[in-house]
Order: structure tokens, then sequence, then C-alpha cells
């Protein structure tokens, strides 16, 4: 039954944008009729220049997406592919869900990348502590109800440990003990809870091989919560629209760090001695402001969006490497679901090197 509905779903929502673009072409037959003289059927002219065509007159992308996506989303429950649906108003990223083609491949030249990786740190004398993060459909499986999950990615944890057991690297586990979900419904990342049980763990791993800050700090918390929009309601185009085509959003509390410094304005302030470049885990739901107020110092923030497994670190060796100026210590946070993705052009230029 239910597969049926989806099938029913598909074809009317490909008929309604049929119907839309065959309205908006209607006043464009002249021009179309001379584009097919002018063009030969044989070398496929026709039809790129149809491509053409319908790319200029159909409705924009963003607001047609808004409203087929919200529709498949009420009756099919997925709203688009690179999104799935677990129980009612949880959302989940399908890169964690699925098979990566060449993925094995990809995660052995990432092995030997954190090799490389730990020993240039070494030379240059900064402790390196990794923090892989488990997938969310991992941490929040019981809000799968029934979402597939692929036997590689059930067994990326397991792989990753099993591969890096002779590495001589500090890994901080973020799987035992959690306390599920701790993350947003219609988000990939950690919610506040999550992301501060995540900084807790870090800091006391990072704090066995740096000394403990004694920086004075405060969290403030505002007491008015708001809507928080989350980046997979985004990435399935369905952010602006209200259940039943989108879920209800998460609820969310701004939170800001107050660091108490000593001395005047003018005087010299030390720079951090510890390091965080990571993922966008590392840079929502405050996990920095927390990783700070655990170890009660001050972190260098070299995290970037779309970092990958690696993308933060090797832009600092490759191209800021300046910037590792008296760090002691860099923490260097990745989500275990990159281990398999294609490589980067950084990434294997970064292996090629002798």
């Amino acid at each position: 039954m239910i597969r049926r509905l989806n099938s029913i779903a598909f074809v009317v929502i490909m008929l309604c944008g049929a119907v839309v673009l065959v309205w908006r072409l209607g006043g464009q037959r002249e021009s179309l009729a001379l584009l097919v003289r002018q063009s030969s059927w044989l070398d496929g002219s026709v039809t790129q220049a149809l491509d053409d065509r319908v790319a200029r007159v159909a409705p924009p992308e963003a607001g047609v997406s808004r409203v087929l996506n919200g529709i498949l989303y009420a009756v099919t429950g997925d709203p688009d592919p690179q999104v799935r649906s677990g129980c009612p108003g949880w959302l989940f990223l399908t890169e964690e869900v699925v098979e990566t083609p060449g993925g094995e491949r990809n995660f052995r030249r990432r092995i030997a990348l954190t090799r490389k990786l730990l020993g240039e740190f070494r030379q240059r004398g900064i402790q390196l502590v990794a923090v892989p993060v488990p997938d969310k459909v991992e941490q929040a499986a019981g809000a799968l109800c029934g979402l597939a999950v692929s036997p590689q990615a059930r067994g990326r944890r397991a792989a990753w440990q099993q591969a890096s057991a002779d590495i001589a690297l500090h890994q901080v586990d973020l799987r035992t003990g959690w306390v599920a979900p701790s993350y947003w419904r219609t988000d990939s990342h950690w919610d506040r809870a999550g992301a501060r049980w995540a900084a807790d763990r870090v800091a006391a791993a990072a704090q066995s091989l740096t000394p403990p800050g004694t920086t004075g700090m405060q969290l403030q918390i505002d007491a008015a919560a708001h809507a928080r929009t989350g980046d997979l309601t985004r990435l399935a185009a369905i952010d602006r629209n209200s259940p039943p085509f989108a879920p209800a959003p998460d609820i969310d509390r701004d939170e800001r760090l107050v660091i108490q410094r000593g001395g005047g304005l003018l005087d010299d302030v030390a720079a951090p001695v510890v390091m965080l470049a990571g993922s966008s885990y590392s840079l929502n739901s405050g996990f920095i402001d927390y990783l700070q107020l655990a170890m009660k110092q001050e972190v260098a923030q070299q995290s970037r969006l779309g970092s990958g497994f690696d993308g933060s670190v090797l832009e600092l060796l490759r191209h800021h490497p300046e910037r590792l100026d008296g760090v002691k210590l860099l923490i260097w946070e990745w989500p275990l679901r990159s281990l398999y993705q294609p490589m980067t052009d950084e990434e294997n230029a970064y292996l090629a090197q002798r």
C-alpha cells in the first residue's frame, strides 16, 4: 500500500510539473520552431537547445523544489534524494545510510592519510587528538523507525577502529556512554545536549595531554526560545514549509560564552596553545564554547564547513602553517561518514608528497 501511494504521488507530481512547463513553453512556439529548423536532430543539438530553453522558462528551482518536495514529504516522508525520513519528524542524511561505490578504496587511502598526518604533527612537536564522530543513524538509532541502513554504513565505526588500532593516535570515543538521541530532529548535527556531552568527553582526553587552563568563563543562556531551521530541511528545500509539508522545527535557546580576561585592553593576551580543526560539527550547537568551558582555556577555532575527513587540517598544513606556531595540541574532529567519500584533490596531492 505504501509503495502504491509513493508511485501515485510521484506520477501526480511529475504531471503537475509537466503541465506547468508546457504552459510556460506555450509562449515560445515561434522561437522553438525556428530553433528546431536551425538545428540537427542527428548531432543532438536539438535536444541540447531544448534543454537550454526549458532551463530558461522553467519556474525558479527553489520555488518548485519547495512545493514538490513538500508534497513528497507529506505523502511519502522522503522529501529529497539527499534526505531520508525516520520516525515522524526525524530526518537523516542519505549519505549516512547508503553504500558509497568505491568506498573501500577511499577508506584505505584515508588510513594512509592518517599515518602521514600523525607523522607530520609529531615532527612539528604538536600532539594530535582525533575525534571521529559517529553517524546520526547510529547515535539516534531509536528514531529510525525502520529506515534501512546499508551494511557498509553500519560497519563504518568498527572498520575504522580495526584499521586504526595499530596507529599510535589519541582518539576520543563518542559512542560509549552516549545518551540518545542528543541530535536535532531536522539537522545532521548534535543538539546542545549532545554537543556539550561530546565537548566534555573531548576535554577529558585533551587535558591528559596538556595542563588544564585557569581562564574564568561563564555561559549565558537566553530565556526566550525560538524555532531552529535544520540543515536537512534546507538541503531538502522544505525549510520554509509548514507541517504537514515539512517536519515541525526544532526549538533552541541561544547561548554565549563570556571569557573573563585579566589586564587592560592594551595588554598582550597569550595565544591559545590548543587548536580545534574540524568539520561543521565543531561549528554547530556551541561545541567550541562547551569545549573551552570544560578545558578552562581558550581554543583557537580553525574548523570549516564541508571539511570532510581532513579538509581543515590540510588547509592549515598546506596554506596556513604559520597558524600552528605556538600550538601544542590540535584537536582533529571529523565525521565517520567521510571515510568512504571520494578523495579530494587536496588529499590526493598531500598523499603524493614525499
